[in-house]
């Protein structure tokens, strides 16, 4: 039951539909559109790991519309990437679901006001999944139990919105992809409420995604690279992580998960050569993958030397 859980809590999309959606609240005064002007920044910054200008972006626009919830939610995502990329320590978790909880009021509101608002429904499914995943991870079951249950209902809503946008796809690709990932003992639980799908169908629209000509394309690539990678489908998970650092070379989380590919596939010289270019860059907002490199560099050349 814990696996059905568990894949019940991750059945969200990323960030789609944010990036795609910037101007759907944008008025034609010129306050509007420097709000929107600097969101694309800020996003921009936070998609290639420069948090610290994401951050002081997002901090602006909070003054501007503090009502606004699409600054909150992408500065909870910082704390929540690096959780779920890197590192599953309690502090990152509670960064995460400090900063998420004023990203999920600010949304409830909004589709209060707007019960159609697509990405409002996107952005509610994913904050809910993600702090069900991440408050799983701590043990923090009540909280998981209520995030994920919520989160559930937001993407049914989702399903039933029968569209082929990109961000509509990513949600069902991962819908797709868990239930279909519910060992075969498991599938009357999810028969009983109507849920059929298969891992595949799960890969086909991602990849219909990932070939979107917006940002949400990399939130795509982004669970194609992580879900291959799961399925231990290595060279599947190396091609979407290249097209992932092609297009956002300074996003060192994307590169620490290239190396460890690589590693995998046992092409430690690629890896290594990953490995040198993170720690080349020093991103001074994320030290950890920067001395985590540094480490995996040392047993690569170790091992090298003792061959």
């Amino acid at each position: 039951m814990k696996y059905l859980l568990y894949s019940l809590l991750f059945l969200f999309s990323t960030f789609s539909g944010y990036a795609s959606e910037l101007s759907i609240y944008a008025n034609k005064d010129s306050a509007d559109t420097v709000f929107e002007h600097k969101l694309i920044q800020g996003i921009e910054a936070f998609y290639q790991t420069d948090w610290g200008s994401a951050r002081s972006i997002f901090d602006q626009l909070k003054e501007m519309h503090p009502e606004d919830p699409r600054p909150y939610f992408f500065e909870s995502m910082m704390p929540f990437m690096e959780y779920f990329f890197i590192e599953q320590s309690p502090e990152l978790a509670e960064s995460f679901l400090n900063k998420s909880e004023k990203a999920v009021d600010l949304s409830q509101k909004r589709l209060n006001s707007f019960p159609n608002d697509t990405t409002m429904v996107l952005m509610l499914s994913g904050l809910h999944g993600y702090r069900g995943l991440v408050a799983a991870g701590q043990n923090l079951h009540r909280v998981a139990l209520n995030s994920g249950l919520t989160g559930f209902n937001y993407t049914r809503k989702l399903l039933s919105m029968a569209s082929d946008r990109p961000d509509a796809r990513i949600g069902r690709g991962m819908f797709y992809y868990m239930v279909g990932s519910i060992p075969s003992g498991m599938r009357w639980a999810t028969n009983m409420v109507g849920l059929r799908a298969d891992i595949e169908d799960g890969f086909f629209e991602l990849k219909q995604a990932a070939q979107s000509e917006s940002y949400i394309s990399n939130d795509a690539k982004m669970m194609l690279m992580y879900l291959y990678n799961k399925e231990e489908r290595y060279e599947d998970a190396l091609e979407y992580a290249l097209l992932l650092t092609e297009v956002l070379p300074d996003n060192v989380i994307f590169l620490y998960k290239t190396a460890e590919i690589y590693e995998k596939l046992n092409n430690n010289q690629y890896a290594a050569d990953v490995y040198r270019l993170i720690i080349g860059k020093n991103n001074h907002y994320l030290q950890s993958i920067t001395d985590k490199s540094s480490e995996r560099l040392k047993e690569i050349e170790n091992f090298t030397l003792s061959r």
